[in-house]
């Protein structure tokens, strides 16, 4: 839920990441997604050619896809 909620967001919003922060068990997580912008011309070939790229148009500062950290903040007390 988190991470396709996040790819959505920052295809809209490319420059700023999607954070949440949440509970596991008894450990609090922090969570982010960044853009993966295509930044050369070897990785829009790439995807542009791979035969499950969702699409093969791509072209230099495009959002490819995310890329997600999980980041653990501590242990709940209790």
């Amino acid at each position: 839920e988190f991470e396709h909620k996040g790819l959505k967001e920052v295809q809209m919003h490319p420059e700023r990441p999607y954070t949440s922060t949440l509970i596991s068990g008894q450990e609090q997580l922090f969570e982010a997604v960044y853009a993966d912008r295509a930044v050369t011309q070897a990785c829009i070939g790439c995807h542009n050619a791979h035969p499950n790229s969702p699409k093969r148009d791509f072209k230099i500062n495009d959002v490819m896809g995310g890329i997600v950290i999980t980041l653990p903040l501590g242990r709940q007390p209790g």
